[in-house]
């Protein structure tokens, strides 16, 4: 799933990016980004007539490396320009994936019944298009608009499982009057692979920027915008012979500052430059999840499931947070 799902998608946006970047006799920058990113994707199921919930929360805490291509637009407002960015992490994530599970009764909150963390790894991948026109210039900078598609894949492993559960568990007492079941909280650990998942959000973004520029050379850029995200995900519960998957629209908003520092003769070809930036980025889709057994399902007791049963029409929502901090350093041409 992994290459299948990115590839075809980052190569599209780069050959967007190519022919969008290849008019003769405008000045472009390349800039390689080392990236601390923090922050998780998540999704929330729950099942209010069957009495159950449950919420995975896959850690995204890692760092990255990406390029970053922009590319001066012709025609325009000076300023205005294209760029093209993808990146992917260097490091498995730093945390814990964690996984809730709570029992659900009508007009009760929900009562907690098992908590495990696992050691997780991460595959992730992230590609983007702008198209950044000015709408006005200053003396002081500019303010301007920004239209965009990004595109953000991450595949996760939940190794092992360590944590807490109820369990009916018969106990043998002193006293035999006390013999018999009772539900308690017992501690679990398994080091076997429990879970694969993937997530991929796509989403156009529009948003306004001010930039402003107190002297040559050196600029602050401030952006925030809304974004319309398609998501999508796949959860296999490998213990269980399950695998869960949903799609839909949802909605997000993002914000990213920065601040830029250019050096050199300002009448030569090569400019190099240095920026620091952070962002933060929150999108969110209610949709609806699709359970299907390829097997017998070890956790339920009271029936076989057979391959292809099937639960359809589970609430479920699909989010992300993620906040990151980037530096920059490039050449513009």
């Amino acid at each position: 799933m992994r290459l299948k799902a990115v590839f075809p998608v980052v190569v599209l946006l780069f050959t967007a990016a190519g022919i969008l970047f290849a008019a003769p006799g405008l000045r472009w920058s390349t800039s390689l980004d080392t990236i601390v990113s923090t922050g998780d994707t998540r999704y929330l199921m729950e099942e209010p007539a069957g009495g159950f919930s449950s919420e995975l929360i896959f850690p995204l805490n890692t760092l990255m490396a990406g390029v970053t291509i922009r590319r001066d637009l012709s025609g325009a407002r000076p300023g205005s320009y294209l760029e093209a960015q993808v990146s992917t992490n260097l490091l498995a994530p730093f945390g814990k994936m964690v996984d809730y599970d709570w029992w659900m009764y009508p007009g009760y909150p929900k009562v907690p019944w098992s908590y495990t963390e696992s050691d997780a790894r991460l595959f992730g991948v992230s590609a983007a298009l702008y198209w950044k026109p000015v709408l006005a210039n200053h003396s002081w900078g500019n303010f301007g608009a920004s239209f965009g598609y990004r595109f953000k894949y991450y595949y996760h492993e939940a190794i092992g499982f360590n944590g807490w559960q109820y369990a009916d568990v018969y106990i043998d007492a002193v006293n035999d009057a006390e013999d018999g079941w009772y539900t308690m909280a017992v501690g679990v650990d398994d080091p076997r692979l429990g879970i694969t998942y993937w997530v991929m959000y796509n989403f156009p973004t529009a948003g306004l920027s001010l930039t402003l520029k107190p002297q040559a050379g050196f600029s602050l850029h401030g952006e925030a915008g809304l974004a319309v995200a398609y998501a999508s995900d796949e959860d296999d519960h490998v213990l269980r012979n399950k695998l869960s998957t949903a799609s839909g629209l949802g909605f997000g908003g993002y914000l990213d500052l920065s601040v830029r520092f250019t050096w050199g003769n300002p009448n030569a070809r090569l400019h190099p430059f240095i920026a620091l930036s952070a962002n933060a980025l929150a999108l969110k889709a209610n949709v609806l999840q699709k359970q299907t057994w390829y097997g017998d399902d070890p956790a339920s007791t009271s029936v076989i499931e057979q391959p292809g049963d099937s639960i359809t029409g589970l609430d479920h929502q699909i989010s992300t947070r993620q906040f990151g901090v980037a530096l920059t350093g490039g050449i513009k041409f």
